[in-house]
């Protein structure tokens, strides 16, 4: 049984031959006590999900291998991999890394003392794997920033709609907001980093996101995922741009010197980030849309460490006080506001002479604010450079500006690093003991005197040469100088006269494309004032038709309702006697036809089945007579509309007589009806009487 809290396990994988990692792969596996440096259990050839339950259960410290690929499908699943594993577990490749280059699995084992007999098996790769990385052999395998996301959010959509989805609304929202401000609480007791991006609603919170700079075991340590009826917690790692290898050993390599920067920050939703030189070139102009501080870092640390941290707006945005804070940079904001049209001179300048695109306002607005911190120690930096030219290379002249614009003088900048190259030197010297000089011979100190005079004397030689190579490099140094001078003033008048040609492009642009509008709404016009002719040319006709003493005028009524009956009396006043034209018969019931017939009016044309049976009847009890459309031919112009006289005339004699019809039939069946009633009356008094 392995006793996880007192004992360092090592886990040692190697894959089994004819089994690929992208399908169905087995591994060889050893479980490994780095303490008391014994095999506690080995496997011979289990599966991947058997592998990564091991892992688990053991909660082993490294998950060793010769090759990290074997245990992908692919190595964009590196990331997934590693989340997989237990958290206090982590991935080790022993052989190499792609930076620091690769040694046989087998040429390690020789070097450490393994046994090594041919190429060994799976189990013995295995094994000696797991010793490698006990050793502190290998690269650690680290996948993720030290940059934790975790999102509070509605555990699920509202749906299309419904009564109650308002009310389910606020209750997700509100729950949204409850738990994000709970894992907040949570983050400031355990003293976490963080930032915090709301995505509001009108109850609360859609979502909630919080970007905590701590690893991801960290954070799952105080904040688990979880899913509820309302909302629900997600927690996942940033990935990193390139997957790192570390070397489990702090012995190898040494960090290069980073450049010096001047960063240019426009804090939002989009951030602006522009990074120059300390010569005022301009390195890198991008735009990060909801960007964390973490993405905002690694962008900047891609090109070295900022000197200068800028921003155009003071007092300084918190959002660029922790990242100056993060990367113990300088904050500058210009002493008065930069306007707009100040920034756009900027964004053109450097256009013109560096050939940089500035394609958004954040990018502009950041650039605007790095390009001031640097005219304003320009004279300074450019005194170091003139002064100290051939004392210190770039990068110390860097680092003395650096330490003036922290406040230190010229005189105290160069002495510190005058003595900080002096302790380099004294480090780098080799110190004899007096025991080493008692072990030197004196034969052996002439062969090598002999040998160094010999070496000296062609090293002096060598160094006239390239002293002569100099002088020639130096001449045409400067006269590629005077070369690039009159191309860059070349090319400034070039690209002004682009600008300027593009300029006028744009007008012509702009003109063709304003006199192509105003023909089309030309055109528009004229069908418009075609349409309204024709339009105009039949209302004459109508009204000259009107006049005419063998036709009637008819007042329109849209529809049948109160509303526009009453609208029709406003417009054209009904009058006893009017005929109506009723484009749309339906809508109305007894209550409208009452309406109109206390207009008196004299007969009603329009799609008489359409009217509903209570509006028949109400015109039937005052014998209006109902005409149906199709019987007549009224010619009609919006709400204006003529009949000829004698066709109305036939038409309403025609309906008066169906109505007279109707109305003779409904009092005969009345008759009828009274008749029957009587008799049955009859029958019933005649049969109590008997």
């Amino acid at each position: 049984m392995i006793d996880i809290a007192h004992e360092k396990i090592i886990i040692g994988a190697d894959i089994v031959p004819q089994t690929s990692a992208s399908k169905n792969p087995h591994y060889a596996v050893c479980v490994y006590d780095g303490i008391k440096e014994k095999v506690i259990d080995s496997f011979e050839n289990v599966n991947f999900h058997k592998l990564i339950s091991i892992i688990q259960k053991t909660q082993a410290n490294f998950l060793a291998t010769d090759n990290v690929y074997e245990l992908v499908s692919s190595p964009s699943y590196l990331p997934y991999l590693c989340i997989q594993l237990s958290p206090s577990t982590k991935l080790v490749q022993v052989t190499g890394s792609p930076i620091h280059g690769f040694t046989p699995l087998t040429k390690l084992m020789r070097k450490y003392g393994l046994e090594v007999t041919g190429k060994p098996a799976p189990s013995e790769s295995a094994k000696a794997c797991a010793i490698l990385a006990n050793k502190k052999i290998g690269y650690r395998v680290e996948p993720f920033e030290d940059e934790t996301k975790i999102v509070v959010s509605r555990s699920r959509s509202k749906g299309a709609g419904g009564w109650s989805q308002g009310r389910y609304g606020r209750l997700y929202d509100t729950s949204v907001l409850q738990v994000a401000n709970e894992v907040e609480t949570v983050l400031k007791e355990h003293d976490i980093d963080y930032d915090k991006h709301i995505t509001k609603s009108k109850y609360g919170a859609k979502k909630v996101v919080f970007d905590a700079y701590s690893p991801l075991n960290q954070v799952l340590s105080i904040i688990k995922n979880k899913k509820g009826e309302l909302c629900q917690v997600k927690i996942f790692p940033v990935n990193k741009e390139h997957v790192e290898f570390i070397p489990l050993s702090q012995e190898v390599t040494l960090k290069p010197k980073l450049k010096r920067l001047i960063v240019g920050i426009d804090p939002g939703l989009t951030v602006g980030l522009s990074i120059l030189d300390l010569r005022g070139k301009v390195l890198k102009t991008l735009s990060l849309r909801q960007a964390s501080r973490g993405h905002v870092i690694r962008a900047i640390t891609k090109f070295g460490k900022p000197t200068l941290v800028c921003c155009d707006v003071y007092p300084y945005p918190s959002y660029v006080e922790k990242i100056a804070g993060n990367l113990n940079g300088k904050l500058f904001a210009p002493r008065s506001i930069l306007t707009v049209a100040e920034k756009n001179r900027i964004a053109r300048q450097l256009a013109i002479e560096q050939g940089i695109v500035i394609k958004d306002a954040h990018q502009r607005d950041s650039l605007a604010a790095a390009f001031s911190g640097y005219k304003k120690y320009r004279e300074q930096f450019s005194k170091v450079d003139e002064k100290y030219l051939h004392e210190f290379d770039k990068n110390l002249r860097d680092e003395i500006k650096d330490l003036l614009v922290r406040g230190r003088s010229l005189n105290d900048s160069v002495d510190y690093i005058r003595k900080e190259l002096e302790k380099e030197k004294k480090k780098e010297e080799k110190i004899i003991t007096i025991e080493e000089i008692k072990d030197i011979k004196p034969e052996k100190v002439l062969e090598e005197n002999r040998s160094l005079k010999e070496r000296i004397n062609l090293l002096e030689k060598q160094l006239e040469e390239e002293k002569s190579k100099n002088a020639e490099i130096f001449s045409e140094n400067e006269e590629l100088k005077r070369e690039i001078d009159y191309l860059r003033d070349k090319l400034a008048q070039g690209k002004e006269k682009y600008i300027r040609g593009l300029y006028k492009e744009k007008i012509f642009l702009q003109k063709d494309s304003l006199i192509n509008s105003l023909k089309e709404k030309n055109k528009a016009l004229k069908d418009e004032l075609d349409f309204y002719a024709a339009k105009i040319d039949e209302l004459k006709r109508i009204v000259w038709l009107r006049t005419n003493e063998n036709w009637v005028a008819l007042k329109v009524i849209k529809k049948f309702t109160q509303e526009e009956i009453e609208k029709t009396n406003e417009i054209h006043e009904l009058r006893p006697g009017d005929i109506v034209y009723i484009l749309n018969t339906t809508g109305g019931g007894g209550q409208t036809a009452e309406l109109l017939v206390k207009y008196k009016i004299k007969a009603i044309i329009g799609d008489i089945e359409n009217l509903s049976y209570y509006a028949k009847t109400k015109f039937m009890k005052y014998q209006i007579p109902l005409i149906d459309r199709e019987r007549v031919n009224p010619l009609r112009m919006d709400e204006i509309a003529i009949i000829e006289e004698k066709e109305i005339d036939d038409a309403i004699e025609k309906a008066r007589k169906e109505l007279e019809q109707i109305i003779i039939k409904e009092k005969e069946s009345i008759l009828e009806n009274l008749v029957d009633e009587y008799r049955k009356e009859r029958k019933r008094e005649l049969g109590e009487n008997i």
